[in-house]
């Protein structure tokens, strides 16, 4: 018996087989060296949904259904100071990691290998496209420097279209009205990292009775993404889940459609009784509680969404309101939103107590401030940005401004709100770190 691999040196192509006793194998591999280095990156399983494994060799493969796939990265030496290891377009991590393409359309990105490995593996839910014949790529960089191992392969399935997994319908779910109504919110979690499911496994524990999920499937929000990194974890509490939108969404879709086809929500605000959309609200716990989409190109107050905005603060008469999208106004990252103020005038004209956003990859809980950003501590609103569900942290703060109560940017973790009648308690909790920030907001 052989082992015989396919390696393509980039740049050009030059065919190497390597040859010693043991079972039959073959892998598709692609390498490149730079500065000394060289990285390899392989295709090395392939398996169709009740299938058995499949190791490649430049063949086409036939694949159905969600078919798991598995590439390695590999380098010849430790990562050496300034070199850089990513993938192409997408978040740098040390460890390198895996964009995948189709037919040369962006697909998903794996930023994290399996913990103790060098595996990428990963559902490939081929029942999305029409059958026919395909190439599946696996790509990294070093330096720089594309890395491509491609396959060529043949879906077959005896029934295409991909429905979403959502059993909502695309409803907002039915929240008790009672108190204390415990929510749990956090966003940039799903990113396939080990943090991320340490941060899941604590929110499940607190059985709240939401979760607010303030946006981010990493890479670009795809549906083989959404499949793979939310589903698993967070896809579990759909039936209590009230989600928002982030920019990642849109990095490949360019009105976030994936985003909409695993919520079953309209791109627009809600066309449905009880149903959800690029913005909407809700009652749950005695609050009201306002999802708004940051992304779109105008946040005015002419806009669709901020005429329903207005209309829908003028009609409510709870005590106690919550609105919650991904981009934060004010964080000491530099990813900072200003133009939310747009959202942040007709809330505080309306005397809204609590906002909660992602976006900048840390905890930050923020004075209460005006419209203009001024504190206010008898009508000011206080904001919380909690992007620090399991993607990287934030290295460095941008700024270290005044009006910022606390911050972390060394703990993933997410926020516990527990409403009441006339206020709301809340404490950031960090796996492994316990509860780091805790107080309460009374409501206006």
């Amino acid at each position: 018996m052989t082992r015989l691999r396919l390696l393509t040196i980039v740049p050009g192509m030059v065919i190497v087989f390597f040859c010693w006793p043991s079972v039959a194998f073959a892998d598709v591999c692609s390498s490149v060296t730079s500065s000394g280095t060289t990285a390899t990156i392989c295709v090395t399983t392939i398996q169709a949904e009740g299938g058995t494994p499949v190791t490649p060799n430049g063949s086409t493969v036939t694949v159905s259904g969600a078919t798991t796939i598995t590439a390695t990265v590999s380098y010849s030496r430790p990562r050496p100071s300034g070199e850089v290891r990513g993938c192409p377009g997408e978040r740098l991590t040390p460890s390198g990691c895996v964009t995948w393409m189709t037919n040369g359309a962006y697909t998903l990105t794996h930023l994290y290998k399996t913990p103790g490995t060098n595996l990428y593996r990963w559902k490939w839910y081929t029942s999305q496209y029409p059958n026919g014949g395909r190439n599946i790529s696996a790509q990294t960089k070093l330096n720089g420097s594309l890395i491509a191992a491609t396959v060529p392969v043949q879906v077959s399935n005896s029934q295409t279209g991909l429905p979403s997994p959502v059993p909502t319908g695309g409803k907002i779910p039915t929240f008790g009205q009672t108190t204390p109504f415990v929510i749990a919110a956090v966003g940039d979690a799903t990113a396939g990292s080990t943090s991320a499911n340490s941060v899941y496994t604590m929110v499940s524990g607190w059985q709240p009775k939401m979760l607010m999920y303030l946006g981010d499937v990493y890479q670009r929000g795809m549906k083989d993404e959404f499949l793979n990194f939310y589903q698993p974890l967070y896809g579990q509490l759909a039936t209590k889940t009230a989600p928002t939108i982030g920019n990642h969404e849109y990095k490949q879709r360019p009105h976030g459609e994936d985003y909409f086809w695993y919520w079953k929500y309209p791109q627009s605000g809600p066309t449905t009784a009880g149903g959800g959309g690029g913005w909407y609200s809700f009652n749950a716990g005695g609050w009201h509680i306002i999802s708004l989409n940051n992304n779109l190109d105008d946040l005015g107050a002419t806009t669709p969404q901020g005429l329903w905005l207005r209309s829908d603060l003028a009609a409510d008469t709870h005590k106690c309101t919550l609105a919650f999208w991904h981009g934060a106004r004010f964080s000491d990252i530099s990813l900072r939103r200003p133009s939310t103020s747009a959202f942040w005038n007709p809330l505080y004209a309306y005397g809204a107590d609590i906002i909660v956003n992602a976006h900048s990859h840390a905890y930050e809980r923020w004075k209460p401030l005006n419209a203009g950003g001024s504190p206010d501590s008898v009508k000011g609103i206080t904001e919380f940005v909690v992007g620090t569900g399991g993607n990287v942290l934030a290295q460095v703060w941008d700024s270290n401004d005044p009006r910022s109560a606390f911050r972390t940017n060394t703990n993933f973790g997410a926020l516990k709100l527990t409403l009441n009648a006339s206020s709301a308690t809340y404490q950031f909790e960090s796996p492994g770190n316990g509860v780091l920030d805790t107080g309460t907001v009374p409501c206006h």
